[in-house]
């Protein structure tokens, strides 16, 4: 039989939300798969986290302590003493065909709803797959495919607490499914959700750090554009006519920095997660990006802005990644107008192909460092 969330977290029905939040972080640091080697861990785990986002937030509590009455008053029924029968046989009920039918109708609905929203999220369709996600949830709680796909974007978004709260739920529905535990695990381990003020206030601060490293890296290769003096390398090509081999190393260069840095700084994704969706399939949106910014950087921010407007969803991690992409070759740029060879306008339209190349690289690298 299921625990309640209050006998998991060890308090009382009547708890304050404080002493939810402490409960959960002393056992959570207990049972945190990279501290526990137990065979239960990875399971309470899971049981603390969804236990925790449902009773720290007031309308979850209300509705969950609204619905365990219920389910008690419907206990107390069953258990009461049964009456004696009666002197006469009573007429046996009629067995009412249509309940039946409606429910196999229900769960037939549910599935090709589920299949549908596999298909249009892994087309990059975020706006349509979270108005169908919550609607398969509102005729079944149990699916998990669409618990998996509200955490995905939801973590797009930067909504972490949200995102590990739907990953639980869908490790919870599916437990033989490895990829719903794996990424609400990353997310505890990656973001210190749940973690003290005090501790926040330390990453935030050495990831700010890290941050103007990462600016004055850039700004040292713009410095070099503008000292070195190099002939060009393409005077026949007109597009980039003026351009040096040293510029085109340090664009190339400053969006390795860029990407490597922003990783680090916890302002970019796991990489994995960007590639590969929850569902096992690859994720349109940095494919589709990749695809156009290797013709032109711009046409693949205007297409994003496009999307990101036409759906009203967007997704976070991109926006933070073509951002700092996007002012690394700006700084770049006004370099080269700082120079009699080189031509800023060439350097700001087709300098963001190889600079976005470099960021894709250095993201990757960045983060198969941060697993070790």
């Amino acid at each position: 039989m299921e625990r309640d969330h209050y006998t998991v977290l060890g308090v009382g029905r009547n708890a304050t939300a404080g002493e939810i939040k402490s409960a959960y972080r002393r056992l959570v640091m207990q049972h945190h798969p990279d501290r526990s080697k137990t065979a239960h861990s990875a399971a309470i785990f899971l049981q603390l986290t969804a236990a925790y986002h449902v009773l720290s937030d007031a309308d979850s509590r209300r509705h969950y302590d609204a619905t365990a009455e219920s389910k008690r008053r419907v206990m107390n029924n069953f258990q009461e003493p049964a009456r004696p029968k009666a002197a006469t046989a009573e007429p046996k009920p009629r067995t009412n065909t249509a309940q039946p039918a409606a429910a196999t109708k229900t769960k037939q609905s549910v599935i090709e709803d589920v299949t549908k929203l596999s298909l249009i999220f892994t087309r990059g369709q975020f706006g349509e797959s979270e108005r169908l996600a919550k609607q398969i949830l509102a005729k079944d709680a149990r699916q998990s495919v669409p618990y998996a796909v509200l955490g995905d974007i939801y973590r797009a978004k930067g909504n972490l607490d949200e995102a590990a709260k739907m990953y639980a739920f869908a490790a919870q529905m599916d437990p033989r499914n490895p990829v719903y535990q794996q990424r609400h695990e990353e997310l505890i381990a990656d973001y210190r959700l749940g973690q003290s003020t005090r501790a926040q206030i330390q990453v935030e601060s050495r990831n700010a750090v890290t941050l103007t490293v990462g600016v004055l890296c850039v700004v040292a290769t713009a410095a070099y554009i503008v000292f070195a003096k190099e002939p060009s390398i393409a005077p026949g090509f007109s597009l980039i006519s003026t351009w040096t081999l040293g510029l085109m190393v340090m664009l190339f260069l400053g969006g390795v920095v860029m990407g490597s840095v922003l990783c680090s700084a916890g302002q970019l994704d796991r990489f994995d997660f960007a590639v590969t969706n929850s569902l096992g399939k690859t994720s349109a949106p940095l494919v589709a990006l990749t695809s156009i910014a290797i013709v032109n950087f711009w046409a693949a921010v205007a297409v994003f802005g496009g999307v990101s407007l036409a759906q009203r969803n967007y997704s976070k991690v991109h926006v933070k990644f073509l951002g700092g992409i996007a002012g690394t070759v700006a700084i770049l740029a006004l370099a080269a107008s700082a120079t009699s060879n080189i031509s800023a306008t060439q350097t700001f339209l087709w300098g963001g192909n190889l600079s976005y190349i470099g960021g894709v690289c250095g993201w990757m690298v960045a983060d198969s460092f941060r697993r070790i």
